[in-house]
């Protein structure tokens, strides 16, 4: 069933624009068809009562619960070309609560004032479409995009950078992760294309950030990411 992101309250629910072009133009659907809409992160089957103008009738909320019980905010660097669109859509589908873009010594992309705007409307919709899809209940934000040297204002209760160079070592990622207690937050640092410099991993570690490895292949940026919270999304679940 098709489910919206909707503001408003239960009396009387609200739905953005391209939402409702999305309900009438393109569904097609008709009075006493229905609906799953998301209200304050709460779930609840609605029936449509008008078109023009569109209204619905929330008829009871649905109890389910696909949320991850952790808070994780994905600190990404940001790659060339349309690879951010995908990074941002599978880790929402995958439970990320946050998404950071960050500006490192290897990032190619420059962002001004006036795009970054632009962008993060952009990136915004790609992630409520994501959830819609997905059936969450909690929308995200892509909340800004950062210099490096502000990462410190994502610090969470346990805090990952993806370095390249532990690949060869022994790893217990998965060993650290299920150490981790539900409602803990948990930041990821992931780099772009090129990893990071070693001056910006060892300012990384000052702030808290433990070095973890991936694996033993070198993966593409935007395949880190998306693994790195498949990772997460299977050991916390479990």
């Amino acid at each position: 069933m098709q489910r919206y992101f909707v503001n408003g309250n239960i009396e009387e629910v609200s739905f953005l624009e391209g939402d409702v072009f999305h309900i009438t133009k393109v569904m097609r659907f008709k009075v006493n068809d229905e609906i799953e809409v998301v209200l304050n992160e709460k779930v609840y089957l609605a029936k449509i009562i008008s078109l023009t103008p569109l209204k619905v009738e929330i008829i009871k909320e649905i109890i389910e619960n696909r949320e991850l019980n952790n808070d994780i905010t994905l600190l990404y660097c940001l790659p060339k070309g349309d690879k951010l669109d995908l990074v941002i859509q599978k880790t929402t589908e995958l439970g990320v609560k946050r998404i950071v873009g960050v500006i490192s010594t290897r990032t190619i992309v420059r962002v001004d004032a006036k795009d970054k705007e632009k962008k993060l409307i952009r990136y915004n919709k790609i992630i409520k479409e994501a959830c819609e899809q997905s059936k969450r209940s909690f929308l995200p934000q892509f909340e800004d995009i950062i210099d490096y040297k502000n990462i410190g204002k994502y610090i969470s209760n346990h805090n990952y950078i993806a370095y390249e160079k532990e690949a060869l070592n022994e790893s217990t990622l998965f060993d650290k992760l299920c150490m981790i207690k539900p409602h803990e937050s948990i930041s990821i640092l992931v780099g772009a294309e090129g990893g990071f410099s070693e001056d910006e991993v060892l300012f990384s570690n000052t702030l808290g950030f433990e070095n973890v490895s991936l694996g033993k292949c070198i993966l593409r940026s935007e395949t880190a990411a998306i693994y790195f919270m498949s990772i997460l999304n299977f050991t916390l679940s479990r």
